[in-house]
């Protein structure tokens, strides 16, 4: 867009000047979903002029196209009040400061730098004042600015202050770092527009809020689009269309009882952008420069004129009853559908409980997702599957990705998730199951990351998530309350609950354990030292040694019980646990007590997040009906490693496994349709073929035994030793027919410059080693 005449920049707006806000006005309250929608709106407005493959020098931002931020008013003077507006510029603030962090920290090039210290704070006499003045929020802004990250917010302005900005931290897309980094902060700063619409006295400023804001007000979009489907609808059925529509958006807003001060959208607009994008989003804008908006982008805040040029072609409504219909049918069931997921975001509900789990961390396209794969006509058993394996995918789908210290956000997963909304819309429950595993097996990432998670300023927000996850289910293995919600509220009267590190923070206790200080540190933060506890004992032990601290465990929750013998004594029901998944007593607590723990929580995180619960929700479904359905979608190319197990037999059954210590997990990437190239260390390449059956337990694992299906354990094997050293409670089987082989391991095939990587089943970026074996071999993809 052209600049819009009277407007200012970002640059001129809080350059130099000062506002504050009066004590009577309401707190700063954007939440996750403002501020995504703010970096969303930021990036595909710069990445329409923006070329990361042609670009010189910053100046050239100066070409760049406008972004219109709407309109702050304020009173005049020198330092002016804002009276409306105030959410926008503190959120802006928020984002100036982390751009000038990151820029600091990235920036090589000192001339690249853009100045911004001007436009978050000035000096006088030494003394250093925010330009956005407000007493109980300074201390916030000069810890964010110093990235102070023991500073403890004492006020709720201050409190969302920090959140959003770790929603900036966590949110901010990768695209726009790096080289990109000062186009944009050039570009957001001098292209960014905002109305300042000055008065002098706070009772004109008053009456302009409240006209703008009361007055004359024009119809948003969800309103035009009603006004245009009920005019598509015979004059006959108008008034029941008409009564209908307004019922459902009642009920869309009678359930959001949280404050909407700040709300970018009404709710009845975010509801039907929501429900249009799941249901008739077909296309996506592209990052490249010049790229045009999408369904998708179209589907936004503005999706009236995208119905009204797309109501018959996209949405097959073309006669009057198709337009009522679409209201009493459609709308009404897709409302129903998303209250429904609002109720389980809002209290743990027993089958449900991965939608209140992804509510906990703000996964809130986990509505889009469902709304998209539930059909007008499925019944409320459907339905229920339907909703289960869409809230576990993306339970699964993000934990994965946070225990690898990555984004789980909609805007940075875009474009996979949207793909995968496109496969599942309308399918029945075999088709979406088999997209959802699919795609979490095929994800860079695994639940082994586990074991090296830890916390810091990414993982903090996550972390009490992830442990309350690990206590309540040994609760729930116990027959004992999940207590899940009660351990991560936060906000709930009494003691809540915080991350208590095991290890005490006293180097010279424990310096024998460690290399040195960092190396101590740096593994008091890992997953294996950390437990809940409530706030008062946290506080409490932390002066106490371990020796101390352990005898006190002894009355806390379970994974804190577990450290002391009394745990295993008399307790039945968590001997069965702790048998399971490896617990046992610690008295004396060390480096190797935090690595062996972690394992334990690895073994844990392996059932609670495994994608095979979405196959058993959908009712299963045969190795060939996934395999037809992926039929044109190419396979991918793996090497598998399968050191110290029976080659004859892996032969024989078809057959490869691996143990889940290690980076066994990753063999679950390989899935029915890819391409797998043994490899044998100190031998070689031994064989390829095709996979035709997804990694599973070795107790589940079937071959054929004389025309007869038998399960791998009880199959004679030609070397029984072999068979007698796995361990079935870790080993798992992908199924292999074999192409191209050799018999005797030692003619496996070998030469200098081909690679192999220490893992058990990885793909390789450089081709050429995969192009030797197969040229070896004499392999090609049309070999019976």
């Amino acid at each position: 867009m052209q600049k819009i005449d009277k407007t200012d920049t970002l640059k001129t707006i809080l350059s130099g000047r000062k506002y504050t806000v009066d004590y009577f006005q309401r707190e700063y309250r954007w939440g996750q979903k403002q501020i995504e929608q703010m970096l969303a709106d930021f990036q595909s407005t710069f990445e329409e002029f923006y070329d990361p493959d042609d670009h010189d020098t910053p100046e050239e931002v100066m070409n760049y196209g406008f972004y219109y931020m709407g309109c702050i008013i304020c009173t005049g003077g020198s330092v002016k009040k804002i009276i409306d507006g105030q959410q926008r510029l503190t959120s802006l603030t928020l984002l100036i400061i982390y751009l000038n962090n990151l820029q600091k920290e990235t920036v090589k090039d000192e001339d690249l730098l853009v100045p911004l210290d001007d436009m978050i704070y000035s000096k006088a006499f030494s003394k250093k004042s925010f330009n956005i003045d407000v007493a109980d929020r300074g201390t916030c802004m000069q810890a964010l600015l110093q990235k102070d990250e023991t500073y403890v917010p004492v006020n709720e302005s201050s409190q969302n202050m920090l959140d959003r900005y770790q929603d900036i931290e966590d949110i901010f897309p990768d695209e726009l770092k790096g080289e990109a980094l000062p186009y944009f902060i050039n570009w957001l700063i001098e292209k960014v527009l905002l109305l300042e619409i000055d008065t002098p006295s706070d009772d004109e400023a008053h009456t302009i809020f409240l006209t703008m804001n009361d007055r004359g007000l024009s119809l948003n979009s969800a309103e035009m689009m009603k006004a245009y489907i009920i005019q598509q609808v015979a004059e006959a059925d108008r008034i029941e269309v008409n009564r209908k529509w307004q019922d459902n958006i009642n009920r869309i807003k009678n359930a959001s009882s949280y404050d909407t001060s700040g709300m970018v959208n009404t709710q009845d607009v975010e509801f039907i952008s929501i429900w249009l994008r799941a249901k008739y989003a077909n296309s996506m804008r592209d990052t490249k420069r010049g790229a045009k908006d999408e369904d998708y982008e179209l589907l936004g805040d503005k999706f009236h004129t995208w119905v009204r040029n797309n109501a018959r072609t996209a949405m097959g409504l073309v006669k009057p009853k198709d337009y009522k219909e679409f209201v009493l049918t459609e709308m009404t069931r897709v409302t129903d559908i998303y209250l429904r997921m609002k109720d389980y975001g809002s209290e743990l509900t027993p089958g449900y409980e991965e939608v209140f789990y992804n509510a906990n961390r703000d996964l809130s396209y986990q509505t889009m997702l469902a709304i998209a794969a539930i059909k007008n006509d499925d019944t409320d058993d459907i339905k229920q599957k339907k909703i289960q394996m869409t809230a576990k995918f993306v339970d699964d789908f993000a934990t994965i990705r946070i225990l690898n210290f990555k984004k789980v956000n909609w805007n940075t997963n875009k474009y996979l998730l949207f793909h995968v909304m496109r496969d599942i819309r309308n399918e029945d429950c075999k088709t979406i199951g088999m997209v959802y595993v699919r795609t979490l097996r095929r994800m860079d990432v695994t639940v082994e990351g586990i074991t090296r998670f830890s916390l810091n300023r990414f993982s903090g927000r996550y972390m009490l998530h992830i442990l309350a996850r690990f206590t309540s289910y040994v609760n729930v293995l116990m027959g004992n309350p999940s207590h899940f919600e009660e351990y991560v509220d936060r906000k709930r009267q009494g003691n809540t609950y915080d991350i208590e590190h095991i290890l005490p923070d006293k180097y010279e206790d424990y310096e024998d354990s460690f290399t040195d200080y960092e190396d101590f540190e740096s593994t008091r933060n890992q997953i294996g030292n950390l437990i809940l506890l409530t706030r008062d004992k946290n506080r409490s032990y932390q002066a106490m040694k371990y020796s101390e601290k352990v005898q006190k465990y002894a009355g806390d929750n379970i994974l804190a019980q577990a450290l002391n013998d009394t745990a295993y004594t008399n307790n039945p029901k968590f001997l069965t646990v702790a048998n399971e998944y490896g617990f046992h007593a610690i008295p004396d607590f060390s480096k190797q007590s935090i690595a062996d723990r972690a394992e334990t929580y690895l073994r844990m995180a392996s059932d609670i997040w495994n994608p095979d619960a979405i196959k058993e929700i959908a009712g299963g479904w045969a190795d060939d009906d996934e395999k037809d359905f992926f039929k044109n979608e190419k396979g991918r190319e793996f090497t598998v490693g399968y050191a110290e197990r029976s080659w004859p037999d892996a032969l024989k059954y078809g057959f490869l496994s691996a143990n889940l210590g290690g980076s066994g997990k990753s063999i679950y990437n390989v899935q029915v349709g890819d391409t797998v190239y043994c490899h044998i260390a100190g031998h070689g390449f031994v064989g390829i073929g095709e996979c035709t059956s997804a990694a599973m337990p070795m107790k589940s694992f079937k071959v054929m035994v004389d025309g007869t299906s038998t399960p791998v354990a009880d199959a004679p094997w030609q070397s029984e030793e072999s068979k007698e050293k796995l361990d079935p409670n870790k080993e798992v089987f992908i199924g292999v027919a074999w192409k191209k082989y050799v018999t005797d391991i030692n003619d496996g095939y070998w030469e200098k410059g081909m690679t192999t990587v220490p893992l058990v089943a990885y793909m390789l970026n450089d081709k050429t080693t995969h192009q030797k074996v197969r040229d070896h071999f004499g392999y090609t993809d049309s070999t019976d």
